[in-house]
């Protein structure tokens, strides 16, 4: 079994990322900010990590950043509401780090299982 880990910093968003994707198979871990995403994928065999880019303590950049370093096979995707920005700027911003996609809240659920089967199926 894949495991995902979902990283955002609000309850609602991780609760229906981890609903629809445990619906689909996968192994789900939580993070609530990006302290606890390095320490969990750490301590974790980790297949795929979804990533908010605006989180506490460190932001999703810097963790995708901190991943690569330890693990530069770790995929991702990368997501954002950007909050007072203009998300499709802000997750474009996450490609320099090769993410399998990226998706701007609301999350299209059905497409964002689409491309997480794509990158681990």
């Amino acid at each position: 079994m894949k495991t995902i880990l979902v990283v955002d910093d609000a309850p609602m968003i991780r609760e229906l990322l981890k609903s629809v994707l445990e619906a689909e198979g996968y192994n789900v871990i939580e993070a609530a900010d990006g302290e606890e995403a390095v320490h969990i994928c750490r301590d974790n065999a980790i297949d795929l990590s979804i990533i908010d880019i605006f989180l506490p303590k460190k932001g999703g950049l810097q963790v995708m950043g901190e991943l690569i370093k330890s693990d530069s096979s770790h995929k991702f995707i990368a997501i954002s509401g950007g909050e007072a920005f203009n998300p499709e700027a802000i997750v474009e911003l996450a490609k320099v780090f090769d993410v399998v996609d990226t998706f701007t809240k609301p999350i299209d659920t059905r497409k964002l299982v689409d491309s997480v089967k794509k990158a681990l199926d």
